[in-house]
């Protein structure tokens, strides 16, 4: 940097500290890659070339062009079932999955796979029934014993202890061969844990337990001690529930229809919220503006289409659920609408809206400069200098400084917020300059100092 940035910095941070007197949260930025994309690949369980296209290579690399730094592919990466030779730690477009993780590199973007350190298909020829501990000492409380499983659409999933040596012994090398094989930069982990069907209903704070923090912890550490990404899946919107830290990056994901702004925001950071448009969360404006004043930016949903040809398909069984439902409906979508538009992740509504991908690529050219390396950010203020009108309620104005302050703020009330500030600031996407904006409902304003 310049002097005179040096000099803008140390202005900066002495101010802020002296200003920003209360808040939710007071982060420093470190490792942080904000720019995520889950990006399909295929309609498995038909056969998946992971050979790049021409169309993967324009997509990733304007993406890579527009700032995403993490690539994740899903399940459909391997065999899960075993259909076409290969199994659940190995594509079975070995080469194509290959090329497919150079060009990322060579883009400049890390990729990691799906595995799971729970999760194995009950009738892999690898399943030993040691891989599961019944947990009678647990039956007095809450016990669901279908949540022992994970049955939907091609799979039908037990549940492998953390508890069990025999099942550790089988996959934790297996998950670090997934990362040496094809040169992945790390991996997600979907973690699959068997203690939630005694556990408390859905939603309730899952018990301290042990076990679980030791294996996620023994993946943490291999994948950090090979410079990886870690990111991990809890199950909807929880945390594992762990003393230590064991992810880089948790997911928060699948049926999640709380539209509290910042929901994950007492975890440690860093929360990737995947909005799952299935259950009605708000994606779009109202989904930024939910998620970026809380140091969380949304995991885009995007990569090939999906056309639902994976149903029906000789010698699979399938078990239902709403998965299954969900590829069926989009198969008669896609017979009446070939040329889209077009349906890209589990996670999607049926068309997706042409307008998402754009509108995530500018939200994430105004998030970037704000949670740049070292970066300090305030999170949800509620007393602050810089800041003359009411704090709370329904606004939420967070701030992020580094050469430059910055002010994310959103408003969730009905009418709109008049928000006041102390001296001349920007909205960073009109231009406009004043003390005071406008804050309309379910949109934020993008604001730095002048």
């Amino acid at each position: 940097m310049s002097i005179e940035l040096h000099a803008a910095r140390i202005r900066n941070i002495n101010e802020a500290e002296q200003k920003n007197r209360g808040y939710f949260r007071r982060s420093r930025i470190r490792d942080y890659r904000p720019g995520q994309v889950t990006y399909g690949l295929g309609d498995y369980p038909a056969y998946v070339s992971a050979k790049p296209t021409e169309y993967d290579v324009k997509l990733l690399t304007q993406m890579a062009e527009a700032g995403v730094e993490l690539v994740q592919v899903h399940e459909e990466w391997n065999d899960a079932v075993r259909l076409y030779g290969a199994d659940k730690f190995h594509s079975p477009d070995h080469e194509g999955m290959k090329e497919f993780v150079e060009l990322c590199h060579s883009l400049g973007m890390k990729i990691i796979p799906y595995v799971s350190s729970g999760f194995f298909q009950y009738n892999d020829p690898d399943f030993r029934e040691d891989f599961v501990i019944d947990h009678p000492v647990l039956k007095d409380g809450f016990y669901d014993p279908k949540r022992l499983w994970c049955t939907q659409n091609y799979f039908k999933y037990r549940k492998c202890s953390p508890g069990s040596a025999a099942w550790r012994e089988y996959i934790l090398p297996r998950t670090f061969r997934v990362m040496e094989e094809y040169c992945f930069d790390g991996i997600f982990n979907d973690w699959g844990y068997d203690k939630v069907a005694f556990a408390p209903p859905i939603g309730a704070q899952l018990p301290y337990d042990p076990e679980i923090e030791d294996l996620l912890g023994i993946i943490y550490n291999e994948v950090k001690r090979q410079g990886g990404i870690y990111k991990l899946h809890a199950d909807r919107n929880n945390a594992p529930p762990v003393k230590d830290r064991v992810y880089d990056y948790l997911w928060i994901g699948e049926a999640v229809v709380d539209k509290t702004p910042g929901v994950g925001k007492d975890y440690p950071n860093y929360v990737v919220p995947c909005i799952d448009l299935h259950y009605a969360a708000e994606a779009g404006d109202a989904g930024m503006a939910r998620t970026i004043p809380y140091l969380q930016f949304p995991l885009l949903k995007y990569g090939r289409p999906i056309y639902g040809n994976n149903q029906n398909l000789p010698g699979v069984t399938y078990y239902g659920g709403d998965e299954q439902d969900f590829y069926t409906r989009v198969a008669a979508y896609m017979k009446e609408h070939p040329n889209g538009p077009y349906v890209y992740s589990l996670w999607s509504a049926i068309p997706d809206d042409p307008t998402e991908y754009p509108n995530w690529l500018k939200y994430l050219k105004l998030y970037r400069p704000m949670v740049t390396e070292n970066s300090l950010a305030y999170i949800e203020l509620s007393e602050s200098e810089y800041i003359k009108s009411p704090l709370g309620g329904n606004m939420v104005a967070s701030m992020f400084v580094n050469e430059e302050i910055y002010l994310a703020v959103s408003n969730f009330d009905d009418k709109p917020y008049e928000l006041v500030l102390d001296g001349i600031w920007r909205d960073r996407e009109t231009g406009e300059r004043g003390s005071r904006f406008t804050v309309v409902k379910n949109k934020m304003r993008f604001l730095i100092k002048e």
